[in-house]
């Protein structure tokens, strides 16, 4: 593994989260931040100048909100990976910041514990899921989907089985597999 600093934008319309980073990025040498912006619109802007690693993306904010801008991002820079880091646990929001490109979601209220994991695991090809999120996943699957089935219909056993372990880590290093984040893209809306 490359010992380079991930560079990372950080895309959040409230300062104090974009502070935070910073903060929590200057302690430590494995990332840096290159670039900030408080909406989609300008993450779109700062991605294309500074071409980061990640980006580090809120999902509501105002002018453009995170989703739209990581698929514009995904789509002009296919290297780059994109995080949420949100509050927001609705199934539909995950399901398409998935659809739209995202390579991990962290939930606000755990980011400081989990977002060196998070930032190294996108980096290296894998995906990050934040417990909580498969947790919610996993009920999901436990429960009904938009099409009738339960997502325990819709998920293969193997989806499932991730599901599950990933929905009980509570270490800072949950590493789920490409495929199967391609997977939950499938269960995304249709365009």
């Amino acid at each position: 593994m490359s010992t380079k600093t991930i560079s990372v934008l950080v895309v959040d319309d409230v300062p104090l989260i974009r502070d935070t980073v910073k903060i929590l990025f200057a302690q430590e040498d494995y990332a840096t931040v290159v670039g900030e912006a408080e909406n989609g619109e300008e993450a779109i802007e700062v991605a294309n100048n500074i071409r980061p690693d990640v980006v580090l993306m809120d999902i509501n904010m105002p002018i453009m909100n995170g989703i739209e801008a990581a698929k514009i991002i995904r789509q002009q820079h296919e290297n780059t990976k994109i995080v949420m880091l949100t509050s927001c646990t609705n199934e539909v929001v995950i399901f398409t910041s998935f659809a739209a490109g995202a390579d991990g979601y962290i939930l606000k209220d755990n980011f400081p514990s989990t977002i060196q994991a998070a930032i190294t695991t996108v980096r290296l090809g894998s995906v990050w899921l934040d417990p909580a999120i498969a947790r919610r996943i996993l009920e999901l699957a436990r429960s009904t989907s938009r099409t009738d089935k339960t997502l325990e219909e819709l998920l293969t056993e193997e989806e499932i089985e991730t599901l599950i372990e990933v929905s009980r880590c509570t270490g800072s290093h949950c590493l789920v597999e490409p495929a199967f984040v391609n997977n939950l893209r499938r269960l995304g809306p249709s365009e």
